[in-house]
């Protein structure tokens, strides 16, 4: 069997500028390159500053992460150059000299960079439409540039239940948008959007329609590829299953299930999850990138994973909560699915008092866990994540099946991103498991300080119980005697 590769060989002596190392995909991808395609010349990275910390302090601390463990021996700073810079600055913030060399040398671009709070504002998000627009602009004045790469999400137009890998007609178009951002106010702003708003649950998936389209305008000459990855999740596979580097989504849902935080989600019944695992994501990138810059055309490729019932999810992951108990619980485990808003937020306004309660009580003795104000920003993330939760889309995948089928059999061992299943049972374990290690900071050596935990929070949690329940039959007796006299009189 050969073991030649055609996506080894095509990255071979390529220059790569990458915007979004830093995150979960770009990390990935980093890796993968660096791990499987040694031969390539030079990756430049995008980074800004970020919480107190300068771009060189947040380059030297990524090769720290666990994700690089596998090639930690290798010499990063032969292949990898930082590059200081801002995507929402003005030409991405980046000096002329870089400017120059980014020109001259690259020769292929992922662009994954994104602001993907789903709670910013229009103004936020505006940056994901004008640091797309300044990337095709340096993209254009690159002399060697093989392929342009942009990392969408299958939401984009979510407004469509089905949804084709072709580009969709924006309400507004991108420059437009841009001049009414740069022209009024944030409140006047708001309001002068509105009509084009609604049709999107946040502002986020609005802006990466927008990008979309931008890209399609605005790219014409130079090979494009745009990956529409679903709900991304920790890694099947690469370089480390189980592993993950934020809360967003269905990971920070499991996660605040996990610690106790997270009680009641809305839900549909019988609602299906998109999950998509980030590796699949990160080599259905680098095989879209070898094929784009062979077909010297635009091509959209939908990355949706499997689907798998909620529920099954649930009765999946909940018995490895108390296999793998973690000292950074909060609470005792509880975790309720309905398809009742006015349940939901009855219930979501009772734990919002418990944790006032909390706070209040673990101040007397000299502590602060700040639950409340940790409860109120997930229960808004949660908020915007019921828009998913309540509804169901469809997608193609021709061209995700197209570039699969043409891949030979050493390329899809090396860069796997198609399962026919996925073991659902062990990649959930591997999550959870993947969750307390890289998340929560938690290593296996503590789990029996997290099993004694859980005990006693158990106990804690059942003794509350039944002091509301008793709480309650005192209540209702004493309403009950009170009828009883008056209708005595």
């Amino acid at each position: 069997m050969s073991d030649y590769s055609q996506i080894v060989e095509f990255f071979k002596n390529q220059t790569i500028f990458i915007t979004g190392g830093n995150g979960l995909v770009g990390k990935l991808i980093l890796e993968k390159l660096l791990r499987t395609c040694w031969d390539l010349k030079k990756i430049y990275l995008l980074m800004r500053p970020k919480k107190g910390k300068s771009p060189e302090q947040r380059f030297s601390d990524l090769f720290t992460n666990p994700c690089f463990e596998s090639i930690k021996g290798k010499n990063f700073k032969s292949k990898v150059v930082l590059i200081c810079g801002d995507c929402n600055q003005p030409g991405l913030g980046i000096n002329s000299e870089d400017v120059d060399i980014l020109k001259k040398e690259t020769t292929c671009i992922f662009h994954i960079a994104a602001n993907v709070n789903f709670l910013q504002t229009i103004k936020e998000a505006s940056y994901n439409v004008s640091c797309t627009k300044e990337m095709i602009k340096l993209a254009k004045e690159m002399e060697n540039l093989k392929v342009f790469v942009y990392v969408s999400t299958a939401y984009s137009n979510c407004f469509n239940s089905h949804i084709c890998e072709e580009i969709y007609k924006p309400p507004i178009k991108a420059e437009e948008f841009l001049d009414l951002v740069n022209s009024c106010n944030e409140d006047d702003l708001e309001n002068t959007l509105l009509p084009y708003l609604k049709n999107f649950p946040n502002n986020y998936l609005f802006s990466k329609c927008l990008s979309e389209d931008l890209i399609k305008s605005s790219t014409t000459g130079i090979p494009t590829a745009i990956i529409r990855p679903a709900i991304i999740t920790n890694t099947i596979k690469e370089p480390i299953p189980g592993y993950t580097d934020n809360y967003y989504g269905v990971i920070g849902v499991t996660a605040g299930v996990y610690i106790g935080i997270i009680r009641c989600f809305y839900s549909k019944k019988g609602k299906r999850l998109d999950l998509v695992p980030a590796d699949v994501v990160s080599n259905c990138i680098l095989a879209a990138t070898w094929q784009t810059a062979n077909s010297k055309s635009l091509t959209v490729y939908n990355c949706v994973g499997e689907k798998i019932l909620l529920e099954k999810l649930i009765n999946l992951v909940a018995p490895l909560y108390e296999e793998f108990p973690s000292t950074k619980y909060l609470w005792y485990k509880g975790f309720t699915l309905t398809e009742s808003k006015f349940l939901y937020n009855v219930s979501s306004l009772w734990y919002m008092s418990l944790t006032h309660v909390v706070d209040f009580l673990s101040a007397r003795f000299g502590k602060s866990y700040n639950m409340a104000a940790k409860f109120n920003k997930i229960h808004k993330s949660l908020s915007v994540l019921s828009y998913f939760t309540s509804r169901e889309w469809t997608f193609d995948e021709g061209n995700f099946m197209n570039l699969w089928f043409k891949m030979g059999d050493t390329d899809r061992r090396m860069f796997p991103f198609h399962f026919r299943t996925i073991p659902w049972h062990q990649y959930l374990f591997d999550c959870v498991l993947g969750i307390r290690l890289y998340l929560l900071q938690d290593p296996i050596s503590t789990l029996p300080k997290g099993k004694a935990k859980l005990k006693k929070l158990r106990g804690l949690h059942y003794a509350f119980v039944g002091f509301i329940i008793l709480y309650c039959l005192r209540i209702c007796r004493t309403f009950a005697s009170k009828i009883i006299l008056m209708l005595q009189q």
